[in-house]
């Protein structure tokens, strides 16, 4: 309760091989936009090896607080989770002692994860990141010059921001985060299974979907039933907007009639529910009225990228093929309410067992 007391608080705010040290003759710099890096430890070189024990490289370390000055980001440490957060410019990175992949909030939706073959640690006391990882995450362009042993970082930091203590007031993310690690690892490079299903139009055209009863459990769910039901056979879409969204599931394609189901919590950030799984083309979206919990079995489809929907609808899947369908829906003909005048009829949705 107290976590989740304190996540609807930082609303307000975001709307295995030890390392190696180098020998002082193959000390590494770290030159960022030409200026070098001066740290209390120096720059460190971990090797990394692949599965089967070979050797691929090296990979270099340093100091986590070493470069939040020079890029201008404010960082905090998770004692409970072992967990770093960094914030800059409404964006959050986070990142864990021991694990691979860190992950890249921008404002409430998962933007990108990054997978780290030399992940944070901490030695002698210190808490070391991979240099190239948080660089990259925050868009600086990195490059090494193994004749100088340079690492070159080259960031447009923009307006310097006076952002301390943000990322203190931001480390709920990473701990509600660090409970759902392994499901959001595999939304984000394609693994996570989901449910599996079809929207089929009357015109014969489909577009294939996946849902994810991991991630957003009741509104995943609550589709899920509806369709096994039969609930949206012969529903159009009655609301479509090019470069927005394709709307539907809940008029009668045949009276007119509106049709409804029992409401729902809505499953994203603003309404205090962890979801944070982005608006990105394609998504499929619960439909709401204002009522954040009015929610029932509406959806709606992103035509294209709609990051100010992130954290204010529950995303709960996404289209997988048929993105030629969802354009064909979207640029249709539709009156001055959005209606497409030729009505997008859905046959059935299907979901695979």
């Amino acid at each position: 309760m107290k976590k989740i007391l304190l996540f609807i608080i930082v609303l307000s705010v975001l709307v295995s091989a030890l390392p190696i040290f180098a020998a002082a003759e193959d000390k590494i710099e770290v030159v960022i936009n030409g200026e070098q890096l001066v740290s209390d430890v120096p720059a460190l070189m971990v090797p990394v090896y692949d599965a089967g024990g070979s050797y691929v490289g090296d990979r270099t370390m340093l100091p986590l607080r070493a470069i939040s000055s020079k890029l201008n980001f404010d960082i905090s440490w998770d004692e409970q989770t072992s967990g770093i957060t960094i914030y800059r410019n409404n964006q959050l990175i986070l990142m864990w002692i021991g694990k691979q992949t860190a992950f890249l909030l921008d404002g409430v939706g998962m933007e990108k994860a990054y997978t780290m073959d030399a992940p944070p640690e901490i030695t002698n006391g210190r808490t070391l990141v991979p240099v190239r990882a948080v660089a990259e995450l925050l868009g600086a362009d990195v490059s090494w010059d193994g004749a100088t042993k340079t690492v070159n970082i080259s960031y447009n930091i923009g307006q310097i921001e006076e952002n301390e203590g943000i990322a203190d007031q931001c480390t709920i993310y990473g701990q509600l985060l660090s409970m759902v690690y392994n499901e959001y690892e595999g939304f984000m490079n394609g693994t996570l299974k989901g449910r599996t299903g079809k929207i089929v139009l009357t015109s014969g055209k489909e577009m294939n979907f996946v849902v994810y009863p991991e991630l957003a459990h009741v509104t995943a769910g609550q589709f899920i039933r509806l369709a096994k039901e039969g609930a949206y056979n012969n529903t159009i879409f009655h609301r479509v907007i090019k470069d927005f969204v394709a709307q539907g599931g809940g008029i009668d394609g045949t009276t007119g009639e509106l049709k409804t189901a029992e409401n729902i919590i809505g499953e994203f950030v603003m309404n205090g529910q962890f979801n944070l799984m982005p608006h990105k083309r394609g998504a499929l979206s619960l439909a709401r009225p204002d009522d954040p919990n009015g929610g029932s079995n509406q959806f709606f489809i992103c035509h294209t990228d709609l990051k100010h929907l992130d954290g204010q609808y529950a995303v709960f899947g996404k289209i997988t093929d048929g993105f030629d369908v969802l354009d064909e829906i979207c640029n249709t003909v539709t009156d001055e309410n959005d209606k497409p005048v030729e009505a997008v009829v859905i046959k059935e949705i299907i979901i695979n067992d």
